[in-house]
């Protein structure tokens, strides 16, 4: 079989699965992020001095485990933009592997009637300063850091581009998430107000912080990427939703601020013919009558903090369910306690169609799991997880 044709019958497995179909045995998802890198005795650093080397990273965990789709492509997060930016929002770890994130949210309280007035003027020409000190500088030296920072998005989006490709090439392996759905309150919760924020904002100011996010929507739109005019959308990859603020929400906050907006948003891939991917971050099961809501067979939802087998009798009739290989068994687990936990796993959650393997986080640091585990259970569910 070539690669192109491997590629091919992966990714129709993958769409019968999502639609609630048996495909020929269960799809495996690899969540390789940052961990490549030292899977592949690299740095970061590494790659800020070569980008060449990031194609070679991502590939080589490829090379010795098996997956039929892999989560991202590359590093997601850049630490040499934010240095470009005068920014410590991104900055590489001690371990040298690893990037991590620092909340700095420089939106004050009392600005919200001028995000709402015009997001764009005020996320631009106020927050982005405040955030990145390399830009609040004069026009002359902020245009040269911004041609700086162009420049290395062009290597760095060149490299990106030339990975996927290999991915297809060289491995047969498609990468499952597209163009980002980022949803409108995460923008405010990320960018402009942080946790302690808009904890107090939707106590405080909770008009103010809908009319915020309403206002945002647009710019939320814009980053899908779809056209005005489109009429269809793609069906793979999936447009891919990493939520953030949601698992901090209560029920009665996560349908008064975060779900008019996204939903609205996701419903509209839904009409021209898409999916969505969604990282459910934390523990959703509070959540869950939303997540049933949705059109049948238009989500896949990968379970971090919730328990998979009851995600999958209360969700996974209406929504593609992926994840269920403990981490934390991953790494201190033995092989037998692994494999047989999988087994488990699929037993339970693959009849029917509407679930994907993989495990229940991405994999970031060195230390995240036993690799020999991995390669265990990924073989294991690959030769065993086949429908009759």
């Amino acid at each position: 079989m070539s690669k192109e044709q491997l590629y091919n019958e992966r990714v129709k497995r993958i769409l019968t699965t999502t639609n609630h179909q048996e495909p020929d045995r269960v799809p495996i998802l690899s969540m390789i992020g940052s961990w490549a890198i030292s899977y592949s005795k690299m740095t970061v650093k590494d790659i800020e001095d070569d980008p060449e080397k990031e194609i070679e990273i991502f590939c080589k965990p490829h090379e010795d485990i098996y997956s039929d789709a892999t989560y991202t492509n590359g590093l997601l997060v850049d630490a040499k933009s934010a240095r470009i930016l005068g920014s410590e929002s991104y900055f590489i770890s001690k371990d040298g592997s690893t990037i991590q994130n620092k909340e700095i949210c420089e939106m004050k309280e009392d600005e919200y009637p001028e995000l709402i007035k015009n997001p764009m003027e005020f996320m631009f020409n106020k927050v982005v300063p405040r955030k990145n000190t390399k830009l609040a500088q004069t026009p002359e030296e902020n245009l040269k850091v911004l041609r700086e920072f162009l420049e290395h998005w062009i290597i760095k989006g060149d490299v990106q581009r030339r990975l996927l490709n290999e991915l297809k090439v060289r491995h047969g392996l498609p990468v499952i998430t597209g163009p980002v759905a980022y949803p409108s309150m995460d923008i405010i919760f990320d960018y402009l107000r942080g946790f302690h924020g808009i904890s107090v904002d939707m106590r405080r100011r909770p008009e103010e912080l809908l009319a915020g996010i309403e206002a945002v929507q647009p710019f939320a739109d814009a980053f899908l990427g779809i056209p005005a005019d489109a009429r269809e959308v793609p069906n793979f990859p999936f447009f891919a939703t990493m939520h953030h603020v949601p698992t901090f929400l209560s029920p009665k906050q996560f349908e008064k601020f975060f779900w008019p907006t996204y939903e609205k948003m996701i419903l509209r891939i839904h009409k021209l013919g898409g999916k969505v991917i969604m990282f459910l971050e934390g523990q959703w099961d509070n959540k869950y009558e939303f997540l049933n809501s949705l059109p049948k067979d238009f989500a896949i939802g990968i379970c971090e903090g919730d328990d998979i087998f009851k995600a999958k009798k209360l969700i996974g009739d209406n929504m593609t369910i992926a994840g269920g290989m403990s981490l934390e068994l991953l790494k201190y687990g033995n092989k037998e306690q692994c494999v047989e936990y999988a087994k488990r796993v699929v037993d339970e959650c693959a009849p029917g169609g509407g679930y994907i393997f993989t495990s229940s986080r991405e994999l970031l640091s060195p230390g995240d799991l036993n690799v020999e585990n991995l390669i265990a259970v990924n073989d294991y569910v690959h030769n065993y997880a086949v429908y009759k």
